[in-house]
């Protein structure tokens, strides 16, 4: 039984090639929650939240694809408790969980159509949102009296508590119905760093130890997330492949494994404590590390074990050592984790086991596409806010009419974005700014204006509705000099516009509409 305790301290003990076998896909098992199959050996990356849509989330799908992955494992619930979905349980909403982004929803939709398994990554007792609006769900602090926190700041809710159980299942029960494919529990387990001396359990399950609770939480999971057909995953520390007991986390592998189907060690060879396996520094020995330590939990366990592959800190070597490491375990399922999904090193290793070099994604049609078009006119409400002539290589830009309610093209950085986002990346490259094609676009466009607001030494706030100059296929430099003949081609496409508005007894707000339809085509003149 649970029981309140005015006092409870515990104590926590701190503690160059690849074979083309780890890409052959392995027997599969269904997941009745999305009508799909699992690969046995799912490889595969980590999608932080603010990699789960917009360009980068673009960028690692196309890399996964070029190199044969068919795993994602989206976070959907993080350590402080935000949401990435949009939640209807009444408890998260009444919190505010769900984060103002919720972009979970179409990036399984998107991984699914594209045939890749879903995991959702749900962080269990790391969660501040929680216990602030109900602390007494929390770890609390026995000196202070207020909500324990580790060395980050957060605050923990209780493992202990049966409550916690109920709102995190609850949330699970969400996202299959979203149609993920898979639950990945991290956070299963007990604080392990911070002022131990001083946590303090408001509720205990008597005579329950704390590996025994950890067990206790993923059999109840278990009980109703499998009649909804869940694949269940659970992430560990690296330890739990070598220790056979609680090192002060809760985690044993004895007491998780019949209660999921796959095991996730998070087995980072730089995490590893010096003299590990004799070794001065085990992060220097990412294959010895990581296929000794699967050989150990292989003889501890008969479920799916799929490590953590670490994607940080290392070289494409260094990566691909690792992947030697689990193909010599006899073990083909992985993923990469990077905390800020940058794997530009990871697909370099993936690379070298193919022996050649994935294509770049497309993300916009390149400048070299747009060459044939003809010119380019986006009429405003009163006038011409983009006239771009792709085989001249220069483009006039104007801010609209200004008006009393909010309008988008009476500012730089609206018409700035109507620039061709190829051409954009020329202005910037000739002007000596570097920054990647997988850049937010909103990024760029800030670039820009910054540089037309030098160019013509005026204040942004202050801009009138007048013709902007830019050669961008020479200088790039933005001037309030247009040379006559271009200015007078300019004129005559603007007074075409109006016209053809007039004719079309076209108001001024339908005339807006218009913007993402230009008028193309060529025209005589310059």
């Amino acid at each position: 039984m649970a029981r309140t305790r005015e006092s409870t301290r515990t104590r926590i003990i701190f503690c160059t090639s690849m074979t083309l076998s780890i890409f052959l896909i392995g027997p599969c098992f269904p997941s009745a929650a999305s009508g799909t199959e699992m690969p046995e050996g799912a490889r595969g990356v980590y999608f932080p939240s603010a990699c789960l849509s917009g360009r980068s989330f673009e960028a690692i799908v196309h890399y996964m694809q070029a190199a044969g992955l068919d795993l994602a494992v989206l976070h959907a619930k993080d350590p402080l408790g935000r949401l990435f979905w949009e939640s209807g349980n009444p408890i998260a909403r009444d919190m505010g969980a769900s984060s103002g982004k919720t972009p979970i929803e179409t990036a399984v939709s998107t991984l699914k159509d594209k045939g890749i398994w879903t995991a959702a990554k749900v962080d269990v007792f790391q969660d501040s949102i929680l216990v602030k609006h109900f602390p007494e769900m929390g770890v609390m602090d026995s000196e202070t009296g207020v909500l324990w926190a580790d060395h980050k700041g957060l605050h923990w809710a209780n493992p202990y508590d049966r409550r916690v159980w109920e709102y995190t299942v609850d949330l699970c029960l969400e996202l299959i119905d979203l149609g993920v494919d898979e639950i990945q529990f991290d956070y299963v387990r007990f604080p392990s760093d911070g002022n131990m001396s001083t946590l303090e359990y408001p509720i205990v399950i008597e005579g329950t130890s704390p590996e025994e609770c950890i067990g206790r939480f993923l059999a109840y999971a278990h009980s109703r997330l499998k009649p909804k057909g869940a694949i269940i995953s659970v992430d560990l520390f690296g330890m739990t492949a070598w220790k056979t007991d609680d090192f002060g986390v809760g985690q044993v592998l004895e007491l998780i494994a019949p209660h999921v189907d796959v095991i996730c060690p998070m087995l980072y060879p730089s995490h590893f404590p010096k003299n590990f396996l004799n070794l001065e520094n085990p992060g220097q020995y990412p294959h010895r590390v990581m296929k000794s330590s699967l050989e150990a939990m292989k003889k501890r366990t008969d479920k799916d074990v799929r490590p953590w592959i670490q994607g940080f800190w290392y070289t494409p070597v260094e990566i691909d050592a690792q992947l030697r490491g689990v193909s010599e375990a006899g073990i083909q399922a992985w993923t990469v984790w990077h905390p800020s999904g940058r794997y530009a090193e990871t697909f370099r290793a993936l690379e070298m086991h193919a022996g050649s070099s994935f294509p770049e994604p497309v993300m916009y049609p390149p400048l070299e596409n747009l060459r044939g078009r003809g010119d380019l006119v986006l009429p405003g409400r009163s006038e011409i806010i983009n006239f771009t002539r792709y085989r001249e290589g220069y483009s006039i830009l104007s801010l609209d009419e200004s008006t009393q309610e909010k309008y988008e093209y009476a500012t730089i950085m609206g018409v700035v974005s109507t620039l061709d986002e190829s051409i954009a990346d020329r202005i910037l490259t000739a002007r000596g700014i570097a920054l990647s094609s997988w850049a937010n676009r909103y990024a760029k466009d800030t670039h820009i204006v910054d540089l037309i607001v030098a160019d013509l030494d005026v204040d942004p706030r202050r801009m009138r509705a007048e013709p902007i100059y830019i050669d961008w296929d020479g200088t790039a430099v933005f001037s309030r000099t247009v040379p006559p003949e271009i200015l007078a081609l300019y004129e005559s496409y603007g007074e075409d516009v109006q016209s053809s508005l007039v004719e079309n007894n076209t108001s001024p707000q339908l005339r807006t509409r218009a913007l993402r339809t230009p008028i193309l085509g060529p025209k005589r003149g310059v």
